[in-house]
């Protein structure tokens, strides 16, 4: 959105005051100018007057005749339209006055002209009266009667003895007012124009630019540039000490404040996503203690039982197969009997060995066991030796690798070797149709891990839960009762250790055993 100027708004506000003002000049001028010329109509008006009272009283008292040659002389001075003298009463003292002048004065009085009301209320009152009638001006001044007036005239002082009817056009006093009226409008205008354009420029410059430097501090605030500032470039010095100096300071003031509560803001939001992160790894850490927890209270509960069970069907099996091992060395012949013997001793040499796996279930939890340091690369070498040519035969590729040379753990050789040998074998079973089988070795920390890939089956997301449990397995063959996993998990757990996996179906399975490094003879040897 496009903004206005602000001087331009200065200016449309000022023009129109001025205009306001320069016409209530001009009414008021006007007014003024008129009673000025008023003013000046009366005192010439008067000037004329007293002077043609001193000429008939000079003429007068010389004993001049006053005739119409009088009138002319005094026309001629050209500075009235028209000039009539009244004549009242005179009342002439006759015993100054011959016959012939006495019949002369009041022949003048019976064809005196007919006058008009202003000049007989002048006569009667002696008052002056003016007037203007359009762009003329009219006088009526009477004369009065003075003490010298009254050695010819039997009349008081100041009596109306006659008056002077002056007529003159206005026009002179207008043209000459009119002239110095334009030549003060012309300087009004001149210096209103100056004083507005230089009061444009010192708005622009003390007002307008400091507002526009605010407006675009507030723009880039609101694009998120907190580093913008006003006084860029200035220093405080430089700012003007007005209202809006002092709101400059105080608005970038506000952006640093504003920018350092924000940067604490993002501090405290990284402190509290970092926080949350490792409140969810502790969540998970504690979920999985709770399932190993749960886990172990399930296989020590199954240990028993299945100590105590092959405890008791333990010694009748060993009867069994001690009493069919004798009966097929002493059967001669008959080999159809000899063949349904034999299939009788391994049926139940196999109940033997299940009866070991469910006592090996609970001795691997209660039973000491003999602890040395144990090289699981070497481990891993060794099974790598002893089932490649096996599993190569069943399509399968064994592959073992290491990250550099992880230290030994502090464990039990065969019971580790155990471990090695589930998970490779159960791994094996999930590959029926052959595949890749890695033994990886690392070090992480104070863990040494190993981890078993193999790009089986997988583990459907169902089981994933059951997977460590006794008697649960989901191989579809009788190849065992579901006690590999089982037992590897409580081996693992005796060695202080963790045990997971990660599985896709149809992709993979990656058993995860991380088990304590053991640092004892190096921290020697630094002793």
């Amino acid at each position: 959105m496009r903004r206005s100027s602000l001087s331009w708004k200065l200016v449309l506000g000022i023009v129109p005051v001025l205009l306001i003002s320069l016409s209530i000049s001009v009414i008021l001028h006007n007014r003024f100018q008129e009673a000025e010329m008023m003013e000046q109509a009366q005192v010439s008006a008067h000037t004329y007057a007293d002077l043609i009272r001193e000429s008939l009283v000079s003429m007068m008292v010389h004993s001049q005749e006053v005739d119409t040659s009088f009138l002319v002389r005094v026309n001629a001075i050209q500075q009235f339209d028209s000039l009539a003298v009244l004549v009242n009463q005179l009342r002439l003292r006759e015993e100054l006055l011959s016959d012939e002048q006495i019949d002369r004065v009041r022949a003048k009085e019976e064809h005196a002209p007919v006058r008009d009301t202003t000049q007989s209320r002048v006569l009667k009152d002696g008052e002056p009266v003016f007037f203007r009638t359009g762009e003329q001006f009219r006088a009526v001044i009477p004369f009065n009667a003075t003490e010298v007036c009254q050695k010819c005239h039997a009349v008081p002082v100041r009596y109306t003895l006659g008056a002077a009817d002056l007529r003159f056009s206005l026009a002179r006093f207008a043209d000459a007012t009119a002239g110095n009226w334009r030549r003060s409008v012309i300087i009004f205008v001149v210096f209103t124009v100056v004083a507005v354009g230089i009061g444009i420029l010192v708005f622009r410059r003390t007002v307008a630019r400091p507002i526009d430097r605010l407006v675009r501090a507030t723009t880039e605030l609101q694009q998120g540039n907190l580093t913008y500032r006003i006084t860029q470039g200035e220093t405080t010095q430089g700012l003007s000490r007005d209202e809006l100096g002092f709101l400059a300071e105080r608005f970038d003031d506000m952006r640093e404040s504003l920018a350092d509560k924000i940067a604490r803001l993002d501090q405290a939001n990284r402190d509290l996503s970092r926080r949350n992160a490792e409140l969810e790894e502790a969540l998970e850490r504690l979920h999985r203690t709770q399932e190993e927890l749960v886990r172990t209270e399930r296989l020590a509960v199954t240990g028993k039982m299945a100590a105590q069970l092959s405890h008791e069907i333990n010694n009748p099996i060993h009867n069994t197969q001690s009493l069919l091992e004798s009966t097929l060395r002493r059967l001669q012949g008959g080999d159809q009997v000899r063949e349904l013997i034999g299939l009788a001793l391994e049926e139940v040499t196999r109940m033997a060995s299940l009866t070991r796996q469910l006592l090996d279930v609970h001795r691997g939890s209660v039973t000491d066991m003999i602890m040395v340091r144990v090289d699981l690369l070497s481990l891993l070498r060794e099974m790598e030796r002893t089932h490649q040519e096996a599993l190569l035969h069943q399509g399968i590729a064994l592959r073992v690798s290491a990250e550099g040379s992880p230290s030994p753990v502090h464990g039990s050789r065969d019971k580790l070797k155990q471990v090695i040998l589930n998970l490779l074998l159960n791994a094996r079973d999930a590959m029926p149709d052959g595949g890749r089988l890695t033994l990886e070795l690392s070090e992480d920390d104070q863990w040494v891990v190993l981890r078993v890939r193999d790009t089986g089956t997988g583990i459907a997301p169902e089981h994933s839960g059951r997977i460590f449990e006794a008697f649960f397995t989901t191989k579809t063959e009788v190849r065992g009762v579901g006690l590999g996993l089982s037992v590897t998990y409580g081996i693992v757990k005796q060695h202080r250790g963790f045990i997971d996996f990660e599985s896709t179906l149809g992709a993979g399975t990656t058993f995860t055993v991380r088990l304590p490094a053991d640092h004892s003879e190096q921290h020697a040897e630094n002793a």
